[in-house]
């Protein structure tokens, strides 16, 4: 059975060679190019991996991995940016990244496909356990809500396993 991976880009020309890269290395891939066409997908379906855009219009990558991780605690995570330099430093996405989400990953464009799959493979390779553990540490430390995340994340937790 493939992985199935998110996209989300705003810009098509950095969105396309992802897809392209992911699909030819055996990965299931939707796309999206807004915030809000990517949560409806989540909705609808779940995914094993996000690969987001950081800086984007209205929602940012860390906001849009923030409201996906209310429907799908278990997803690995990857963020994307070639707007470091300009816009960001490296050190505050850093501790954005450890104050909201907890992103599995973070690469620069532009983005090796080489690159993306090891990384991709690597994180969807890891025990799906120890995702569980981090995320019932931290309902534990009250950063993350209710009793329904947690029925959440152990349906996840019994899809991944299976």
């Amino acid at each position: 059975m493939a992985y199935k991976v998110l996209v989300v880009d705003d810009e098509t020309s950095v969105l396309g060679p992802i897809e392209r890269c992911l699909r030819l290395r055996g990965f299931e891939v939707s796309t999206a190019t807004t915030s809000k066409d990517a949560l409806e997908l989540c909705e609808k379906q779940t995914f094993d991996l996000l690969v987001l855009d950081f800086i984007m219009p209205g929602v940012d990558g860390l906001e849009l991995l923030a409201r996906i991780r209310k429907v799908s605690p278990l997803a690995r995570a990857i963020i994307v940016s070639g707007q470091l330099d300009r816009a960001y430093k490296e050190q505050d996405i850093a501790q954005r990244l450890r104050e909201t989400v907890e992103a599995d990953g973070y690469l620069n464009k532009p983005v090796s496909c080489d690159e993306l799959v090891q990384l991709s493979n690597t994180l969807l390779n890891e025990d799906a356990g120890a995702s569980w553990q981090q995320i019932a540490n931290r309902i534990v430390a009250g950063k993350e809500g209710t009793i329904a995340k947690a029925k959440s994340a152990a349906k996840e937790l019994k899809r991944a396993k299976k």
